[in-house]
């Protein structure tokens, strides 16, 4: 098996978050028309052309509406949304680090040409990254058929054995499958089941399933290393600052685990949380009208141990606190990755896990890229009144 040469990447949910507005664009005229949007009706669309999506989900909730007029109603709302999209975690940092070793990149989207224009309006200078972009109105025929990709390939002087493409939706993965590309998966969706199977080793399809671009290793697929790890630890660029009031959890945090995480107001954090890649990070926190400053290791997500159904945010603030700070201002600055989330085969072994990222954030905040961070303003007790 050849080292890949070219990185053609899908556009939304891969590179940029536009999953939430979509999602609630696509509710809002399907209420409108008496339906419930479904999981089914969300997965049988995520990937395809605007149309060819509406269609599907038409299909799957059986709209007495057509696909055009469905689109009509949701793309006011969008096209004044596009501009507000945001970059995934880790695509600023993959995407310049292949520009960096002159890697070439290309775009397969089904997103249109001029829709394109209007969501990359807030990342112009990521623009000059892409040696190509093949839109969906571009192509003869739009995901999950092979074209997009075929056509990027192309446009790279490459054979597609020779590319690697990084998708999140089946749709996509299907159409670079078909294509004759090696695929790395960032699900969108949290049922796997929709996924192909990865085969490490194979010349092309599906070469691997990850959490997220953040746990993305170049090296494995034959191309240049990530050279800014901190020991080991996944700087964040931008970093993440949180904030949010301190509640009573689960309880399990102390009892079960002996591990004294505090749980943030759920409703405080519903959007940084709705954007945040599951997983283990480090950073800083500060409590309430204290100017005291604490290492701090966070899990995000869903802990597949306990079987969460609903994302949280659960720091473990290291230090040892005389008394618990219920109804208190957290401050939170995250300026690392650590590791995605795991499942665990029994209690101690999860007990274990969370006491090595205690270690791991310990030793990572001594170095001079993450200790400068403790003396940010955000986390001043002045911050709360901002």
């Amino acid at each position: 098996m050849g080292s890949v040469k070219g990185v053609v990447f899908d556009l939304d949910g891969t590179l940029l978050d536009t999953e939430s507005f979509v999602t609630e664009a696509v509710r809002s005229v399907v209420e409108a028309h008496g339906k419930i949007l479904t999981p089914e009706a969300m997965q049988a669309s995520t990937g395809r052309r605007p149309i060819e999506a509406w269609q599907a989900v038409r299909d799957v909730l059986d709209i007495d509406a057509t696909a055009q007029q469905l689109f009509d109603e949701s793309e006011p709302i969008l096209t004044e949304r596009w501009h507000m999209a945001k970059l995934m975690p880790g695509a600023h940092r993959l995407l310049w680090h292949l520009h960096k070793h002159k890697i070439p990149v290309a775009l397969a989207t089904s997103t249109s040409r001029a829709t394109f224009g209007a969501k990359m309006a807030g990342h112009g200078n990521l623009q000059s990254i892409f040696t190509c972009v093949s839109c969906g109105d571009e192509v003869t025929n739009g995901k999950p058929a092979p074209d997009c990709f075929r056509q990027a390939a192309a446009k790279l002087r490459l054979q597609p054995g020779e590319c690697l493409a990084i998708e999140d939706a089946p749709a996509g993965v299907e159409a670079a499958v078909a294509a004759g590309l090696r695929v790395a998966v960032v699900p969108s969706l949290r049922d796997h089941q929709a996924y192909p199977k990865p085969l490490p080793d194979a010349p092309a399809g599906c070469c691997s399933v990850l959490p997220s671009l953040l746990d993305f290793k170049p090296e494995q697929y034959g191309l240049p290393a990530f050279e800014d790890l901190i020991r080991g630890v996944v700087p964040l660029e931008p970093v993440w600052k949180l904030k949010g009031k301190v509640v009573k959890g689960f309880g399990r945090g102390s009892k079960e685990l002996g591990i004294p995480t505090a749980n943030l107001d759920a409703a405080s954090l519903q959007g940084a949380l709705a954007e945040a890649v599951t997983g283990i990070y480090l950073g800083w926190a500060s409590i309430g009208a204290s100017k005291q400053v604490y290492k701090m290791v966070m899990s995000i997500g869903f802990n597949p141990y306990y079987n969460n159904r609903q994302k949280t945010a659960e720091p473990w603030l290291l230090h040892t606190f005389e008394q618990d700070f219920y109804d208190e201002k957290l401050r939170l600055l995250v300026c690392g990755y650590i590791r995605p989330e795991a499942n665990f085969e029994s209690l101690d072994a999860l007990v274990q896990r969370i006491h090595e990222d205690a270690a791991v954030t310990e030793a990572a905040l001594t170095d001079k890229a993450f200790a400068a961070y403790e003396q940010d303003a955000f986390l001043a007790p002045q911050a709360d009144t901002a």
